[in-house]
């Protein structure tokens, strides 16, 4: 009598079943209220080009964290990059702040979470804010860097979380 063991069968069953659960806690994700990002053509981001994010907010209670998200390579030339970001509010309220972000230390090593050669960085860029009014916002973000076309810069965007308890 020859007995077979079937192990492999048993452990793709149990690979699936732990890969789908860290899926769905991936997907969780319970204090984000909007997150958007853009991808910057491979050429450059222009000068006159604004990533422009509309979110709809609902909640004027509760306190929320705005972040910008940036992902840039290996091939951006220096360690910081300087956003002039517009916040339009839906009763007609602009206002303008000049941004630093930081994307390298004074090393030259980036900073944030890389892969190969690409880094993602997500920077505070307001803590604990309470939106004034429901309706739609507008976040533009316009880089405010000597170069005309800004190479390097892959991605940019926005993420509004609700401050946990």
């Amino acid at each position: 009598m020859k007995l077979t063991i079937h192990i492999f069968p048993m452990s793709k069953k149990i690979f699936f079943l732990i890969m789908t659960v860290l899926m769905a806690l991936n997907a969780c994700d319970p204090e984000k209220i909007y997150e958007s990002n853009i991808k910057i053509p491979a050429e450059g981001w222009q000068y006159t080009e604004h990533a422009r994010f509309e979110t709809e907010i609902t909640d004027t209670i509760s306190p929320c964290n705005i972040y910008i998200n940036v992902r840039n390579n290996s091939s951006y030339k220096t360690m910081d990059l300087w956003l002039f970001v517009d916040v339009y509010s839906p009763v007609g309220f602009m206002e303008r702040d000049t941004v630093k972000i930081m994307l390298a230390d004074h090393r030259g090593k980036w900073l944030g979470h890389g892969l190969g050669d690409k880094f993602d960085v997500r920077m505070v860029f307001r803590q604990n804010v309470r939106f004034p009014a429901t309706g739609k916002y507008v976040f533009e973000y316009e880089h405010a860097m000597r170069d005309e076309t800004l190479a390097g810069i892959e991605d940019i965007g926005l993420r509004i979380e609700a401050v946990k308890p």
